[in-house]
């Protein structure tokens, strides 16, 4: 299921509520689960109809199979006349299974589908919701019909239809959940069911009898109340433990727990996996066939490294007038902080994407912009990548830097497990480029990760193209179309997944080389290397386990302003260049590899015995 975002204006004002009363075999699911509103009156602010709602999955669909979708909830801020409320299922294309038109009215509302019914199956996804029409009038008194809770939640709120990337999901941020809720006759249900439906272990990386925090969330999923529950968390196949929770729980209903312990003192390094199940409810054994677990993975290591540089992925939009206000945080990031290194991927279609970074897009952005730092997870974040958009407006250019900058020495400070070296050679006539990667590999690097990695990307600055920006004297936006974008993303010397690297030990060695585009200045240009797990194809699915153990990044300006035509020498005279391009005394060279440059232009590598 894709889904994409798209930034729409919310208006916040107040109104009233009233109820839908739900009979006692129905259930309300979805995300905003009680009839509490915060925000009544929140609108688009363009007159037009909208296909809304929200979106469940089979994490929260598989306690139900088997039950039947009857109808659906929402609130409403004022009256909106007849509209429709639907049902989709939705695989790699959105089909109505259910729909009904309704007068609805300021408050709660309740449409059934008048006797038809969809059986969830529990493997599916389910998009419900309502048509909601704003009017003119709707625009001109600032007084949407939209009613939201909380705060934003992954699947809380999405608008449906062909916008910018063709028929989606898009995500609506910024006014908390939307209020609707899908009703389900829950007969069929066990009296008394329970599951893990979150589990977080913190983050990713522990040494052995470190303390473990583990926040973990249970739900209600059968017919009848829960007043208590036992709890049990095992690592690996390793025997559990088990803790007791007094919790009132109505069906449906949930409840977030902490349980702190420590980490055994001779837990290997490597990956671990936590288990959590819910044994006992209300004093009686789970029956096993019903026993819901739910797994959460970390890795434990005893020695690390120091990293070299910190990672700052931004993925990039030429039509977001948001992206400047990044633009300038970042480059004052850089300008004062040496361990950071940064790409801009850009988005695709746009003047300044490549192909080959597309899929980074379907990963991790969400927003744009957004950005990962090192690629790596915080524990209670919905996605990996960070969105800045509710702020760059809002703080000041130092203040964004600073907050980034926090977030990057965070990062640095995390352990590593590998080295990555850089040097290189140029060569002026053919513009080719080549790039010599070494370092080392601690046994936690292989435990952890498995077979590792190496990418090499390189980037340009000072590359002027298009891009949106807002324009002080009209209010609006408009196209810049000399803006000069900076660490833009030109290609890769590796695969863009990276390429397997083979270590000799506890080390590694490799060589790539590219010939560098007429249209790139090789003085504005860095390699960035990154070193990770090895996959030929990343997925949603191991998406977590391609954090980067480490990074380090190279300068091309010095290699290429430093092999230079000399002057007053015959042909025959030759020079002799350490690997990042530095001159040295060609009467005293120790053996190694060198770059030999003649008068004539010729440019080799030798090897110095």
């Amino acid at each position: 299921m894709k889904k994409k975002s798209i930034f729409l204006l919310l208006l916040l004002l107040l109104a009233t509520t009233t109820q839908a009363q739900l009979s006692n075999n129905q259930r309300a699911l979805g995300y905003a689960t009680t009839d509490q509103i915060d925000i009544s009156g929140a609108a688009f602010g363009q007159a037009g109809t909208y296909t809304i709602g929200a979106c469940l999955e089979s994490d929260v669909l598989k306690s139900y199979a088997g039950c039947k979708v009857v109808g659906v909830r929402f609130a409403a801020a004022l009256s909106l006349g007849r509209t429709r409320a639907f049902l989709y299922s939705i695989d790699d294309t959105y089909q109505e299974v259910l729909s009904q038109r309704q007068r609805i009215y300021e408050g709660w509302n309740m449409v059934t589908f008048n006797g038809s019914e969809y059986e969830i199956k529990g493997d599916e996804t389910l998009f419900f919701g309502f048509d909601y029409v704003e009017t003119a009038e709707m625009v001109t008194a600032d007084q949407g019909g939209l009613c939201c809770v909380g705060n934003d939640k992954t699947g809380s709120f999405y608008l449906y239809g062909n916008y910018t990337q063709g028929e989606a999901l898009y995500p609506i941020t910024g006014a908390g959940m939307l209020c609707v809720q899908l009703v389900v006759d829950v007969s069929s249900l066990p009296a008394h069911d329970m599951d893990v439906v979150y589990l977080d272990a913190g983050f990713k990386h522990k040494q052995p009898g470190d303390s473990l925090e583990m926040l973990a969330t249970f739900r209600n999923v059968g017919r009848d109340s829960v007043f208590a529950y036992q709890v049990g968390y095992q690592f690996d196949a390793n025997t559990p433990f088990y803790v007791n929770f007094s919790d009132t729980l109505r069906g449906g209903a949930q409840a977030s727990n902490i349980i702190n312990t420590a980490l055994p003192t001779d837990m290997p390094i490597g990956m671990h996996h936590l288990h959590m199940f819910v044994s006992q409810i209300n004093g009686q054994p789970v029956a096993a066939q019903q026993v819901d677990t739910l797994s959460a993975s970390f890795a434990v290591y005893q020695q690390s490294l120091q990293r070299s540089q910190v990672y700052l992925e931004i993925y990039s939009d030429q039509t977001s007038a948001y992206v400047p206000y990044l633009d300038q945080a970042v480059n004052k990031l850089v300008n004062a902080n040496n361990k950071v290194a940064v790409v801009n991927v850009h988005r695709p279609g746009s003047s300044l994407a490549i192909p080959e970074s597309a899929y980074l897009h379907s990963l991790y952005a969400y927003t744009w912009p957004t950005f990962t730092a090192n690629r790596a997870y915080f524990p209670g974040e919905n996605y990996v990548a960070y969105d800045m958009n509710d702020y760059l407006l809002a703080f000041t250019t130092d203040m964004v830097a600073g907050v980034l900058g926090d977030i990057v020495m965070q990062d640095y400070y995390s352990p590593s497990f590998a080295t990555v070296d850089l040097a290189g050679s140029y060569d002026a006539t053919t513009r080719q480029l080549t790039v010599e990667a070494k370092g080392t590999l601690l046994p936690e690097a292989q435990a952890i990760y498995g077979d590792m990695a190496l990418t090499l990307l390189l980037t340009e600055d000072g590359v002027t193209a298009k891009q949106a920006v807002y324009n002080s004297r009209t209010g609006g936006i408009s196209n810049n179309n000399n803006y000069v974008h900076n660490q833009v993303l030109r290609g890769y010397l590796t695969a863009p997944t990276g390429s397997l690297i083979s270590s000799v030990g506890n080390s590694f060695e490799v060589s790539f080389t590219n010939t560098l585009s007429s249209n790139w200045n090789p003085e504005k240009m860095h390699v960035v290397a990154l070193l990770t797990k090895y996959k030929e194809e990343v997925t949603d699915a191991d998406l977590l386990d391609m954090d980067v153990v480490n990074t380090n990044s190279l300068a091309l300006q010095p290699i290429v302003s430093s092999i230079q035509q000399p002057t007053g020498i015959s042909d025959s005279t030759v020079r002799y260049f350490s690997l990042d391009g530095k001159p040295v005394d060609s009467l005293h060279l120790k053996p190694g590899i060198y770059i030999e440059r003649r008068n004539d232009g010729n440019v080799h590598k030798v090897l110095i015995r």
